[in-house]
């Protein structure tokens, strides 16, 4: 149990004690007061005055007069009908020992011990660009899986990889049609492809008879038939191998990769046997889950060609993850854009009998300057040269920064720096929300961003290099300053935050508590001078500090950055 739990508990049986019998306070009836001078946490008096028909005002004042200073408890404050509560020095020794102890393992819990989650992302395309887009399904899977690692859960990460979609059968029919017998040389593959898929759309826009072609091919890949397959075959190579490059350089680490080709025959079986169940039932040609009382329309699953749509085959994905993996929660990273799909396969398969637990992680899409982007039109902005313009501009600022540096230092250094922008820049924000992406702002040594986090992280590191041998101290009772009381505050709910994100998958709560422990840092190294303090106060005050480089880098670990030691 974390200090700031051991707290809260002590704080319960001291509000119990001063209301009386019948009253049974939790944990969840706690917050932060707007403003830390308030006191550390505090306790509402609405509901109980309510119960007991009187003032909340009156209550919250004779609760605050009943409890002294004891243990974890220093002070309690009436402030209307709120009873704000401030740790004790005995609570700061025992976060910041629980830290050195701890070390990386601080803030993990046990909570989803015997629980398997599998979490599905990264279910990028064959045949098509990665652009900046897919980063944030990237770095929203893989934090998630890491946060909820941290809390113990057994979690399966997965792809489900679109590898015989339309967008599929069109480059294959391009390169049959336009590019036959063609070679390709091995490191122009990727843009050969990229180009294929804008060529076919716009042939089909200037000749829409070339749809029944496509259409055609469709078929005869589902089906596995026919030349297209042999090209197929080799282009899907082509796709795989550069999906693992980029997974490998984001260390995106999977357990499984799923493939909507493997799943045809499964679907097609699943859905034979929903037919005769009267579950799916034809329509103008169709076959149709009616889902109408669930308030979701229809579900179209087979469309009047013969041809499976994406909604027949997350079928057969959903009861394939089960056999394979029985997990007891399912989270499904997708974009905001496919929210009512994913409502009617979750009806679906209730339908069928499917009762799991099942998440969608909804996101926003990320747009350029120009609008939405769009693989058939050309109008993205690839990973690739997104990676590269990142580290230039870091290489150009760090080269400013270290003329003096060697070659080897500056591009590690610049690459550290790319990569922690381009991450954080996804994770910070709220997932209902859009994200326009700003080069300069991602990459500012101010601000909210990924590098201001890394700045205070190597300042850190520079202020141990100038203590010399000066061993830190966890002990806060040398330690008054109130940003020392609010620096350990906010390390004591680490814990919570972790937790809390696990349950409510609400990520960008991870940013913006180490951008506001990061904040509260820097006030604390311009305000405090932390050297120059007298031995036991400057031990003490380096323990503190460590304790923040600790919380910083476990942190940020979680969201995949690298830390730095010199900027």
């Amino acid at each position: 149990m974390y200090s700031i739990q051991k707290a809260k508990q002590q704080i319960i049986q001291e509000l119990k004690k001063s209301v009386g019998s019948g009253f049974s306070p939790s944990f969840d009836d706690f917050t932060s007061p707007p403003d830390p001078s308030l006191g550390d946490i505090t306790f509402s008096c609405f509901s109980l005055a309510k119960s007991l028909k009187r003032n909340p005002n009156e209550i919250a004042t004779e609760i605050a007069v009943k409890i002294g200073p004891k243990q974890f408890i220093s002070e309690a404050r009436a402030i209307g009908p709120y009873v704000n509560f401030v740790f004790s020095s005995e609570f700061g020794t025992d976060v910041l020992s629980e830290i050195n102890d701890q070390e990386e393992k601080y803030g993990r819990s046990k909570v989803g011990e015997k629980k398997r989650v599998m979490v599905e992302y990264a279910n990028l395309n064959t045949h098509k660009d990665i652009h900046i887009g897919h980063l944030r399904n990237l770095f929203l899977g893989q934090t998630l899986v890491n946060v909820l690692n941290a809390n113990g859960y057994d979690v399966i990460p997965v792809a489900y990889i679109n590898d015989l979609g339309a967008h599929v059968a069109k480059s294959v029919w391009a390169i049959s049609r336009f590019h036959k017998d063609e070679e390709v040389p091995k490191d122009q593959r990727i843009d050969f492809l990229r180009n294929v898929y804008i060529e076919a759309t716009k042939a089909v826009e200037e000749n829409p008879a070339y749809k029944e072609e496509i259409a055609a091919v469709f078929r005869n890949l589902e089906e596995q038939r026919g030349d297209e397959v042999k090209l197929w075959k080799e282009t899907w190579q082509w796709s795989v191998d550069f999906l693992e490059e980029v997974y490998a350089e984001l260390n995106i680490k999977l357990d499984k990769w799923y493939f909507e080709s493997d799943l045809i025959k499964k679907s097609r079986k699943i859905i034979d046997g929903l037919i005769k169940k009267g579950i799916v039932v034809q329509s103008e040609g169709a076959w149709i889950v009616n889902l109408e009382e669930e308030e979701l329309g229809v579900n179209l699953l087979v469309k009047s060609d013969g041809t499976l749509l994406y909604n027949a085959k997350d079928l057969g994905l959903a009861l394939k993850k089960e056999e394979d993996y029985h997990p007891t929660r399912s989270v499904y990273v997708v974009d905001a854009r496919q929210s009512h799909a994913l409502q009617q396969l979750f009806a679906t398969l209730l339908k069928m009998g499917f009762a799991h637990e099942l998440q969608h992680l909804s996101y926003e899409f990320v747009t350029t300057v120009d609008g939405a982007m769009a693989s058939r039109t050309g109008n993205v902005i690839r990973y690739e040269t997104f990676r590269d313009r990142l580290i230039n501009q870091a290489r150009h600022g760090t080269h400013e920064r270290h003329p003096d540096w060697s070659e080897k230092q500056i591009e590690q250094t610049s690459r550290t720096l790319a990569f922690a922008a381009m991450r954080f820049g996804m994770l910070k924000q709220d997932v209902e929300k859009k994200i326009v992406f700003d080069f300069d702002e991602a990459l500012s040594f101010d601000g909210f961003s990924g590098p201001y986090l890394l700045y205070m992280y190597a300042r850190i590191q520079s202020l141990f290099e100038k203590a010399g041998k000066v061993k830190p101290r966890y002990d806060a009772s040398y330690l008054n300053h109130p940003l020392e009381h609010q620096l350990i505050t906010q390390l004591a709910f680490y814990p919570e935050v972790l937790f809390g994100i696990s349950q409510t998958l609400k990520l960008s709560l991870l940013a913006r508590y180490l951008f506001d422990l990061c904040q509260i840092f820097s006030h604390y190294y311009n305000e405090v001078p932390v050297l120059k303090s007298e031995d036991k106060l400057r031990s003490a005050r380096l323990g503190l500090i460590r304790s923040v480089e600790q919380v910083l880098k476990n942190g940020l670990g979680l969201m995949e950055i690298e830390t730095i030691d010199e900027m």
